[in-house]
């Protein structure tokens, strides 16, 4: 388990901070897409769950354009772009400590309702 705690900085927005382990790594020391993919649509995600609204996934898409590596001091960031009806569009972002953009990401969330 990844147990990552957001924190809400204001605006539909939350951050996290992370460096992982050997255990999540795809090729030698470089950490599996699929990992950091189930970081963003988390980070995406809790910017409407910290609202107490229940949502749904319903499209994830990820663009990797560095690698991140296995200990690599990171931070997730996840924002909301949109509100249409039931479907809330986010953006997602993982960068290194230096600011180096490495992950971005897209979803839509289907909102079922609040808790």
């Amino acid at each position: 388990m990844l147990h990552l705690e957001f924190k809400n900085i204001g605006k539909n927005t939350v951050i996290t901070e992370f460096k992982l382990e050997k255990e999540y790594e795809g090729y030698p020391d470089i950490i599996h897409g699929g990992i950091l993919a189930a970081i963003l649509d988390d980070a995406m995600a809790n910017t409407v769950i910290i609202n107490n609204i229940l949502i749904y996934t319903v499209e994830l898409n990820v663009r990797y354009l560095k690698r991140c590596f296995v200990m690599e001091n990171l931070q997730a960031k996840g924002w909301i772009e949109d509100v249409n009806h039931k479907i809330i569009e986010t953006k997602g972002e993982i960068r290194s400590s230096s600011g180096e953009l490495k992950v971005t990401a897209y979803g839509k969330y289907f909102i079922k309702n609040s808790f």
